[in-house]
Formats: structure tokens, sequence, C-alpha cells
């Protein structure tokens, strides 16, 4: 197996300060690789060394397209011991759902070319049986299906907003759509903020290499690990921050 390294980027002034010994971490897309997701959650947690209250927040995107994104599923339900998780429904989450419980044959088709293909392979389900929906929604079993199904779009915490793609600026905060919360790029992506009360939004969903943490406004934590191997995440601890990444 391939070693995983660790990178730490200097500490640097929160893009939103948290209360003193308060400390969040984001993670960014996953896309199935459980080796990278484990090193940096195990990474995370040595950061919130100290801290009075720890929080991780998955921005979505657990599946598709990696190797073993059956056992990322359950390793982001089981969260890190003694810290309270959010994980948050990603556009990939949202597709894989649709097309497993629903009845669309052209949604399953184009779930299948979007990464679903190696989500079945991760449970041992052949994309070639006709029967794939039933056997992967046995794989997952109801326990799973039942959490995946009730993950929320976005969350808020202090003036610190998480969505997996982004939001519409234009408009209210509590006005957001699911599908902007989970799909949106353009023109999400030009927009140079301030943005609703005057959050300061951390995604992922858009791909981008390297981690920008010089806008004032936004953090994109995507650096496309499916094909980079390269898992982001962001540790704000009191007016603080800084990058945490693994790296095959």
């Amino acid at each position: 197996m391939s070693s995983i390294a660790i990178h730490r980027g200097p500490w640097r002034p929160a893009i939103r300060s948290l209360a003193e010994g308060e400390a969040i971490a984001a993670i960014g897309d996953v896309h199935g690789h459980d080796d990278l997701f484990a090193a940096l959650t195990e990474a995370i947690s040595e950061d919130f060394a100290g801290a009075a209250s720890a929080r991780i927040v998955q921005l979505g995107d657990l599946v598709d397209r990696g190797p073993a994104s059956l056992s990322v599923l359950k390793r982001a339900r089981a969260g890190l011991a003694g810290v309270p998780t959010v994980v948050l429904m990603g556009n990939h989450e949202d597709r894989m759902l649709r097309s497993v419980f629903g009845a669309d044959p052209q949604e399953r088709e184009a779930w299948l070319g979007f990464g679903g293909r190696e989500t079945l392979a991760s449970a041992c389900v052949d994309a070639s049986d006709p029967k794939w929906p039933e056997r992967f929604a046995d794989a997952l079993g109801p326990d799973l299906t039942g959490w995946l199904a009730a993950l929320p779009r976005k969350v808020r915490i202090a003036d610190l907003l998480f969505a997996h793609a982004g939001i519409d600026p234009a408009i209210p905060l509590d006005r957001q759509s699911d599908h902007t919360l989970m799909w949106t790029r353009w023109p999400w992506l030009d927009s140079a903020g301030p943005y609703p009360e005057n959050v300061a939004v951390i995604h992922g969903h858009t791909p981008t290499i390297p981690l920008d943490l010089g806008h004032p406004h936004r953090i994109n934590l995507d650096t496309g690990a499916f094909r980079t191997g390269l898992l982001t995440g962001l540790v704000i601890l009191g007016d603080r921050m800084r990058s945490v990444q693994a790296a095959r």
C-alpha cells in the first residue's frame, strides 16, 4: 500500500474567529479514498489536543470514483471517538441515493458513469447485474441508508457556513435551495463576496489546486483526491487556522 504523508500549513489568522479554545475541522471531498480519510482524520485529532471543545464537518462527496466508498461511508458515520461530527450531503451522495432507490433508468446510467461503478465494486456488486440497485441497497443496509438520507445540506457554526458546493450570494442563507448547496458552481465561484450575514463559506465540490486560503470570504477544500491523491482539511482553532493534508 502506498505510504501517506501528512502536511500541515503554518498557522494564520482565521477566516472567521471562533471562541477561545473552540476548534472546528472541515474535510474536503474524499471520493472513496478511505486510506487518505483515515490518515487525515487521525492527524486532525492531534491538532485538537488542548482545545476546550472540538467538532468535525465533512463537506460531502464521500463516495464514487475511488476504490473504497463503502468503507468511507462507514468511517464517516462512526466519526471520531469523543468528537461530534457533521457529515453533509454532497451531490454524489444525492445522485447515488436517487439512482439506487429511484426508478429512473437514465438517472441510474448517469450515476454509473459518474463514479457509481467504483462505488458498487466497493460493495462487491457487479454493475452489469440487472439487479444491482437491490444488491447495493442490501449492502448498505437500512441503518446506513437512513443515516445517508438524513444528512444535512448545510451547517452554520458561528460565522462559518459549511456547504458541499456553495451558496447563491444573492439569496438569504435560510432560503438557499438544496440543489444550490449541493451542486452550484457558477456564478458562485466568481463571486467576491461578502456573503449574506457576512459568513465565510467553507465548501468543496470543485477540484482546485493549489489550495487557496487567501480569499476573505470562502475556502474551497476540494483538492481532487481521486486524481491527485491529496485530501485536504482545514483546522480553525480560536482566532487562527491552518491546512492539514494527507498526501499519497
